[in-house]
C-alpha cells in the first residue's frame, strides 16, 4: 500500500517522488543520511499536494485532502518525522509549517472543501486562530498521533470557528487513539474509516462487519463516513453494498500538485451498482440478497435501514420510509437527503397520498403535480408505494428520484417496499422510546407555569433544546406585525436571529400540514431552501416544528446544532406536543384576545 495512503496526513517525501512499493524500492537505492526533523521548518521544506475525495453515490468530488511533501530527499517515513520532531519539542511548529503550505496554496475550483491533518494539542496553539481564518472551507481531521487530553476544552475550541468554514472529522477510526470514544465526545461531522479495515474488505466477513458497524453507527450520529485507501474495485463494490458515503484513495485519484480530478471512479461506480442490484452477484453473494439480509433481522427500524440503503445505494433513488402512528405518517428511515418532513397528514403530499388512497403513487414530473411537496432540491420524479400488514395500510416507502424514473427502479421500490411490509408483519410496528416523553412531562409543568407570553417563549425554547438534544432555538409567533421572534437561546443563536421575514414565512410554509422537517443525513447530500440557507451558515443539524394554535396563523421553532446529529422520530413528536402545549397557553396568556398572537408584555 503506498506511503500516502498509510498516512495521508503527512506524507513528507520529495516533490514528485514515486508511491508504494517504487517508493521503498528508491529509498533502500538511495538512502541518504537522515535529516532532522529541524530541517522541516526550513523555508520551502514543506509543499502540499491534494487527493480528491469523491461521493460513492454519484462519483462527484466532495473535497480533496491535503497531502505533505518535503522539497529534499529523505528516507524516513511520516511517522518518523512526527516522531522525530515530538522529540525535539517542535511537533507543533511541523504542523503549523504544514498549515501554513495549505494557505498559501489557495481554494480548489468548485467550493469544495480541503481536509487538513491536524493534532489535538496543536489546535490550542494561538496560531490556529488566524491559520484557520486564511484557508479555505475545511475540515479539520483529528489525528491518531495522541490522545486528547480534555474533550470539553476541545470541543469549546472547536465552537470557535463557524462551522460554514470550520468542520471536524475523525481520523483513522479503529487505530490509535482515534477508538470511538472521539466519535462520541466530539460529534465529527465526518468519520474516516481506518484503512486496515478497508483494505481486501470485499473478501473477508469480519471486515465487512466491522465496517458496517462503523457506518451504521455514524449514519445514526448524522455524521458522514469517508473510507481511505480505497485500491481496487472489488473493494470499492462491497463499500458501497455497507452504505460508505465518501471514497478516497488511488482507485479515486493519486496525490498531485494541482487539484487532480477523479479517475477511475464515475466507471467503477457504474460496475459496482450494477453488480450490486441483482439477487446473488457482486457484493451481495457477500451479504446475501436483500430480501435475505431483512429476514434475518428483528428491528423494524434495521429492517427500514436496509432497505433504504439498498436502494439508495444500488439504484440511484433517495428512498425514505413512513410509519403510521396518532393518525400521523412518521419517518423512520431514509438515505441521500439531508432533510425530511414529519409527522405528514394522511392525504397530505405524494407519500400522504399513497397512504389514504392504498394505492401506488408514481408521478413523472413532479413540477407539474400539485399534490408535490418539495423537501429535497433538484427531484425530477416520486413513487410513493404504500407498506401493508394484515390487509392495512400502516406506512408508505417513498422514492424520490433526481432524474427520470425508469423501469427499473421502479421494479426495485416496488420490491423493496413488498420485503419491508413482510419484515413488518414478522417484527410488528416499532414502539417509540419513551425517555423523550418523560422529558416532555418533566418540561411541561415548568412551561405550564408560566405567566406571561415572553416568558413561556422562553420556558418553551430551553425545553425544547433539552428535550431535542440541540444547543440552538428560536420561537416566531405571529404578532400584529407579521411573524416575531420571541425566544432566542443558544451558542449559535444570531444564525436564527439573522433570518429575514421572509426566509423565516418560508419556514412556517414549509411545516405547514406536517409536523415538523429535520435534518437527518450527512453533510454533503441534498438540503433545501430556508434549511439548507442554516445548514450552509453553520448549523450541522436543524429541526422545524410548527407552533400552531386553534384556528390561528401558525409560530415556527427552529432547533440547531453546529455538531451532526441525528434526531429520531420519537424526540421530534415529543418537540411537536411540547408545542402545540405552548400554542394554547400562549392564546391563554396573551393580553388582548384581540391580538392572541402578539408577544407577551
Amino acid at each position: 500500500m503506498s506511503t500516502e495512503d498509510r498516512h495521508p496526513a503527512h506524507d513528507l517525501r520529495p516533490e514528485g517522488a514515486p508511491g508504494g512499493e517504487a517508493t521503498e524500492a528508491l529509498s533502500r537505492a538511495t538512502a541518504r543520511p537522515a535529516l532532522g526533523a529541524r530541517s522541516l521548518l526550513a523555508p520551502g521544506a514543506l509543499t502540499m499536494h491534494a487527493q480528491p475525495i469523491v461521493c460513492l453515490a454519484d462519483g462527484n468530488l466532495v473535497a480533496f485532502e491535503l497531502l505533505g511533501r518535503t522539497t529534499f530527499a529523505t528516507d524516513r517515513s511520516p511517522e518518523q518525522w512526527l516522531d522525530g520532531a515530538a522529540r525535539e519539542g517542535i511537533q507543533r511548529d511541523v504542523e503549523i509549517a504544514l498549515l501554513e503550505a495549505a494557505c498559501a496554496r489557495g481554494a480548489p475550483p468548485g467550493g469544495v472543501r480541503v481536509f487538513i491533518n491536524v493534532s489535538a494539542s496543536t489546535l490550542f496553539d494561538a496560531r490556529m486562530d488566524d491559520l484557520v481564518a486564511r484557508l479555505p472551507p475545511h475540515v479539520i481531521e483529528i489525528t491518531e498521533h495522541e490522545p486528547v487530553a480534555d474533550y470539553a476544552a476541545l470541543r469549546r475550541r472547536l465552537d470557535r470557528w463557524p462551522m460554514d468554514t470550520t468542520m471536524l472529522a475523525i481520523d483513522d477510526v479503529g487505530s490509535g487513539y482515534s477508538s470511538l470514544s472521539h466519535v462520541v465526545e466530539l460529534r465529527p461531522h465526518f468519520v474516516k474509516v481506518d484503512r486496515a479495515l478497508v483494505n481486501g474488505i470485499h473478501r473477508d466477513p469480519n471486515q465487512l462487519a466491522a465496517l458496517r458497524g462503523i457506518v451504521g453507527y455514524a449514519r445514526q450520529c448524522g455524521a458522514t463516513s469517508l473510507a481511505e485507501g480505497v485500491e481496487s474495485h472489488a473493494d470499492l463494490v462491497a463499500l458501497r453494498a455497507v452504505g460508505v458515503d465518501l471514497v478516497q484513495g488511488f482507485l479515486v485519484g493519486q496525490p498531485g500538485p494541482g487539484w487532480p480530478r477523479p479517475r477511475r471512479v464515475a466507471a467503477s461506480i457504474e460496475r459496482s451498482r450494477g453488480s450490486g442490484a441483482g439477487t446473488g452477484s457482486g457484493t451481495d453473494g457477500l451479504v446475501g440478497t436483500l430480501a435475505q439480509r431483512v429476514e434475518r433481522l428483528t428491528d423494524p427500524h434495521e429492517a427500514a435501514d436496509e432497505v433504504t440503503s439498498h436502494l439508495y445505494e444500488h439504484f440511484g433513488v433517495l428512498p425514505s420510509v413512513y410509519l403510521e402512528r396518532s393518525e400521523r405518517l412518521r419517518f423512520v428511515s431514509g438515505r441521500g437527503q439531508w432533510q425530511v418532513l414529519d409527522g405528514i397528514e394522511s392525504g397530505v403530499g405524494l407519500t400522504g397520498a399513497a397512504h389514504a388512497t392504498g394505492e401506488r403513487v408514481l408521478v413523472r414530473d413532479v413540477a407539474r403535480d400539485p399534490r408535490y411537496r418539495e423537501a429535497v432540491p433538484g427531484i425530477v420524479a416520486e413513487l410513493a408505494v404504500p407498506l401493508r400488514v394484515d390487509g392495512r395500510v400502516v406506512g408508505v416507502l417513498n422514492a424520490d428520484v433526481p432524474g427520470p424514473i425508469d423501469d427499473r427502479q421502479i421494479a426495485a421500490v416496488e420490491s423493496g417496499a413488498a420485503v419491508l411490509a413482510g419484515a413488518l408483519a414478522r417484527s410488528g410496528l416499532p414502539r417509540p422510546d419513551d425517555s423523550p416523553y418523560k422529558a416532555l412531562g418533566t418540561h411541561a409543568a415548568v412551561v405550564a407555569a408560566a405567566r406571561t407570553t415572553g416568558e413561556l417563549a422562553q420556558r418553551a425554547a430551553v425545553a425544547a433544546t433539552e428535550i431535542a438534544g440541540l444547543a440552538t432555538a428560536g420561537m416566531w409567533t405571529p404578532g400584529p406585525d407579521g411573524l416575531e421572534l420571541v425566544a432566542g437561546i443558544g451558542p449559535r443563536v444570531e444564525l436564527l436571529t439573522s433570518l429575514s421575514p421572509d426566509e423565516v414565512a418560508e419556514l412556517v410554509r414549509l411545516v405547514s400540514r406536517v409536523g415538523s422537517s429535520y435534518s437527518t443525513g450527512p453533510v454533503f447530500t441534498r438540503a433545501f431552501g430556508p434549511t439548507g440557507l442554516l445548514r450552509d451558515r453553520g448549523l450541522g443539524t436543524v429541526l422545524v416544528t410548527a407552533v400552531r394554535g386553534a384556528g390561528g396563523p401558525p409560530g415556527v421553532v427552529v432547533l440547531g446544532d453546529r455538531a451532526a446529529r441525528a434526531s429520531r422520530s420519537e424526540v421530534v413528536e415529543a418537540v411537536e406536543l411540547l408545542c402545540g402545549l405552548v400554542a394554547v397557553l400562549h392564546v391563554a396568556l396573551a393580553p388582548d384576545p384581540t391580538v392572541a398572537g402578539s408577544p407577551g408584555r
